[in-house]
């Protein structure tokens, strides 16, 4: 059954304050500059004159500067820049593991709420779409800020806790389904033991920009508990019995931030973009870090 119960106190009208803040900041932030990367040369009527180029068959005839032609008696074409429409998709992992404490998938979806309504406001069209062992329905490419609550709708019906992670099927399953590329956004723990590194290597190969957001939650980066503990995997079911010590703590915090840094380290070396999104942080202070690093405005 989807998770209805808590999900409108995520959307209440504190959050919506928020995103309009977040939005007017974002735009004294940029003032456009970063949408000048989004633009194309394209032969037409346009936003801005960019340059000439000789005449080709099938151009068309009022894209003819006259005036060169009357000079030089060579037919000579217009260049304009026009920006690119930006496909904006959130790819959200609603597995197991993320629903192990509600408040990673509450954080996902506050996060993928913010950063989609920027996106609509920018005139970004935006998608949205749950993952699990398999790639779920999704939203269809939306446009407006009047889509927001179609896609406000989309969030608070989360899957049921009941699927393992595939990041692999998952994106492998989006990358066929699009046949244009964007920016993708994956919100998950990054929890799944194929593996990440292949599954994000798809995605750059389909020429996606791709940015990451790892949700997790503080207990997950140092438990607390010590002593004899029967510990059950939430999306396998494997239990094991074990005696938890200050040192086997202190070597598992080892092991998790040397986990972490290698997915930092993978995303940098192949530029893609990396935030880390503890469940403690005020989701606003993640969305403005993320679009200052101009992944969504440019």
């Amino acid at each position: 059954m989807p998770l209805t119960d808590a999900a409108p106190l995520l959307f209440d009208s504190v959050f919506l304050a928020k995103l309009e803040q977040l939005h007017l900041l974002a735009k004294r932030l940029f003032r456009g500059e970063h949408r000048a990367e989004r633009r194309s040369r394209q032969v037409g009527s346009s936003l801005e004159f960019a340059d000439y180029r000789n005449y080709s068959w099938g151009d068309e005839l009022r894209t003819i500067d006259w005036s060169v032609y009357a000079r030089l008696d060579r037919l000579i074409v217009k260049l304009f820049e026009q920006e690119r429409d930006l496909d904006v998709h959130f790819l959200i992992d609603a597995s197991a593991s993320m629903h192990w404490a509600p408040t990673k998938l509450d954080q996902a979806r506050r996060i993928a709420a913010a950063l989609g309504y920027v996106a609509l406001a920018n005139l970004d069209r935006v998608n949205v779409c749950w993952f699990g062992e398999s790639l779920g329905e999704d939203t269809g490419l939306m446009r407006g800020k009047p889509q927001f609550h179609t896609l406000l709708e989309y969030l608070r019906n989360a899957p049921a806790a009941a699927e393992k992670t595939s990041l692999l099927a998952s994106l492998r399953a989006f990358a066929q389904r699009l046949k244009r590329s964007g920016l993708v956004f994956v919100l998950s723990d990054f929890l799944d033991p194929a593996g990440y590194e292949e599954a994000l290597n798809l995605l750059r190969h389909h020429h996606f920009e791709v940015h990451l957001v790892q949700v997790l939650d503080p207990a997950e980066l140092s438990p607390g508990e010590l002593g004899d503990l029967r510990l059950t995997e939430c999306e396998t079911g494997e239990s094991c019995e074990i005696t938890v010590s200050e040192s086997l703590v202190s070597n598992y915090r080892k092991a998790i931030a040397a986990w972490l840094g290698e997915i930092e380290q993978f995303c940098h070396q192949r530029a893609i973009g990396y935030a880390r999104a503890g469940t403690e942080v005020p989701f606003e202070d993640l969305v403005l870090r993320v679009l200052r690093d101009g992944v969504m405005l440019r």
